[in-house]
């Protein structure tokens, strides 16, 4: 078996900067220090909220997801409730589909 060869050393160039990792001895930041602290949110909750007040989008200002549960908002109140069965049919979807809040975190 042949030695292996040697080292290429002294070509001028620098070598690449690493990519940024969060690695055994990487810094913490704010945001992984709270990110456990944070109670998580009931799925319980996420569905009742949805069936009874699926029509305003409470369900989805409880789960964090502030622009869905404005449209729906805006979607029954400026259609003087008209547009109230189509928001609490979208409710009825998202409370079948969705299973994790805005944060991510998994419903308890």
């Amino acid at each position: 078996m042949p030695p292996p060869p040697p080292p290429v050393t002294g070509t001028g160039v620098p070598p690449p900067p690493l990519a940024p990792t969060r690695g055994v001895y990487a810094p913490l930041r704010p945001q992984d220090l709270l990110q456990g602290t944070q109670p998580r949110k009931s799925r319980q909750v996420y569905v009742l909220l949805g069936v009874f007040l699926g029509i305003f989008g409470v369900h989805n200002f409880y789960a964090g997801y502030i622009q869905r549960a404005v449209s729906q908002l805006c979607l029954t109140l400026l259609t003087c409730f008209y547009g109230g069965i189509l928001s609490w049919i979208w409710a009825i979807v998202e409370i079948c589909v969705i299973n994790k809040d805005s944060e991510g975190m998994e419903f308890t």
